[in-house]
């Protein structure tokens, strides 16, 4: 994401204010890609390994081969989830105007602020349990209110980074040349949203925190008062 975002802001930001949406736009993914690459080497290189969970694994050539349908998986998610960026960045270029759409404007000021709870949640919670253990419920910071910030924060960022995309789309004739990258967007969007996100992740971490906190008077009272976010 952060390459993508940088490729992007090469090309935009020399159209000054025309490309201001879409430079806007790329820079929100730039720091989603330099703020979780940086948070996840933070937090490896000065937590315990029972907080950062990166434990080496031994694996064969051939078990490291099996991988190999899952890592395009993943690539292709990725990539979806970029498209966005190429439908802005193709407007920016293909029909420049001096105007700026508010809508637009403000869902890519909303993917910084998405992006923003998540880094928020992710430093609070690795620096707290880094002084309280592992097994330290977080209840403090964003975690008064959300139960996930992190994901929360993300689902806020990718649905505003496709939002801009499409807001940006409307009032534009021709469409043939972008119809296919709006396509790639919603498929990128519904991916990361539906089934990373809102399953897998916010799910996932529901069911462990039930099976290691459920019973807990403080768990059960933090649990009445909070939001976990959309989830499966």
């Amino acid at each position: 994401m952060l390459a993508s975002g940088v490729q992007t802001l090469r090309k935009t930001l020399p159209l000054g204010q025309s490309g201001f949406i879409a430079s806007l736009h790329a820079s929100a993914l730039v720091f989603y890609g330099v703020r979780l690459c940086a948070f996840l080497l933070h937090r490896q290189i000065t937590t315990p390994e029972e907080i950062h969970q990166m434990k080496p694994k031994e694996a064969s050539l051939v078990d490291r081969l099996k991988r190999i349908p899952v890592l395009i998986t993943i690539s292709l998610l990725y990539f979806l989830m970029a498209a966005p960026l190429r439908i802005t960045a193709g407007i920016a270029l293909s029909t420049p105007s001096s105007s700026l759409n508010p809508l637009s404007l403000s869902s890519a000021l909303l993917a910084f602020a998405g992006f923003g709870l998540a880094a928020w949640g992710d430093f609070h919670k690795s620096s707290v349990k880094s002084r309280k253990g592992a097994d330290h419920l977080v209840t403090t910071g964003p975690y008064r209110w959300l139960r996930h910030p992190n994901y929360t924060g993300e689902m806020i960022g990718w649905t505003a980074s496709l939002a801009v995309a499409f807001f940006e789309l409307v009032g534009i004739r021709q469409l043939g040349a972008l119809l296919p990258w709006a396509v790639a967007s919603v498929l990128g969007w519904a991916g990361i949203i539906f089934q990373v996100l809102m399953k897998e992740a916010t799910g996932g971490l529901e069911r462990k925190h039930q099976k290691k906190y459920g019973g807990r008077k403080d768990y059960e009272e933090w649990k009445k008062r909070t939001w976990s976010g959309p989830m499966f």
